[in-house]
């Protein structure tokens, strides 16, 4: 699963994510909620858990509007960024076609990274996006029980890219998307090995300094580097919002 394998490669959390234990609602954790649903850099699942502690988990199935006149009613104008984020988690535990629909998951991994939705047009997310939206449905996912695995579509779409910003080797949680990667970047396979040995072999703290050359392997070390601080920024933000609803 993909989870273990961040755990082993990106050690964001301690421990492996499990379900939300419930809390008591006090004026603290509704004031918390309500600042993570008017956050737009709010992580979906910190929007997610926000508006189920103040509505109740039965909003999984409610239509959107309701969800919104509630929530109002309750003194909390979510901004649209935010109500893409919420129905992009629901959206996930009701029907995962994440995992084999590239429409849905271009569109969840650009709600999941605060990026305006806009279903009748293509928007490409990013090779960061797409990492840190795999890893966020992981653990929505891991959670709940359910261990998806990715097929053609969304493999092929990461693959696509990924290439198109100069990738040879996937990010850790990109892995999936290697082997359609592979095809569209014949003939760069020591290349490929070498950037894989040396990033294995890379310190993660220390990224922010790493010296790199104008060398093909070296920029992709630089590609992987940019990937994995930009998940690592999210995984913080991850961490607050969950705390800031848990532990006030």
């Amino acid at each position: 699963m993909l989870v273990k394998l961040a755990q082993e490669t990106i050690p964001l959390f301690n421990d492996q994510p499990t379900a939300f234990e419930p809390v008591p609602l006090t004026v603290e954790h509704k004031s918390a909620a309500k600042r993570i649903l008017e956050d737009e850099e709010a992580t979906a699942t910190g929007v997610s858990r926000a508006a189920e502690m103040l509505l109740g988990h039965q909003i999984r199935n409610w239509e959107p509007e309701s969800i919104w006149l509630e929530l109002e009613d309750k003194g909390v104008d979510i901004p649209p960024l935010n109500r893409d984020k919420l129905l992009a988690v629901n959206a996930l535990r009701v029907e995962p076609a994440f995992y084999w629909d590239a429409n849905i998951f271009e569109k969840t991994a650009l709600a999941f990274n605060s990026e305006p939705v806009i279903p009748e047009l293509l928007q490409e997310a990013s090779p960061g996006q797409l990492s840190w939206a795999v890893y966020e449905a992981e653990l929505l996912m891991y959670s709940q029980g359910l261990d998806p695995h990715f097929d053609y579509e969304p493999s092929r779409y990461a693959a696509v890219v990924l290439h198109r910003d100069g990738f040879l080797l996937a990010p850790e949680l990109l892995v999936f998307a290697q082997e359609e990667l592979d095809k569209l970047t014949r003939g760069h396979k020591d290349i490929r090995s070498d950037v894989a040995r040396r990033w294995k072999e890379t310190d993660k703290t220390k990224l922010d300094t790493l010296e790199l050359e104008e060398k093909p392997a070296d920029v992709q070390l630089g590609l992987l580097s940019s990937v994995w601080l930009y998940v690592h920024d999210r995984a913080a933000r991850y961490r607050a919002d969950i705390q800031s609803l848990t532990t006030v």
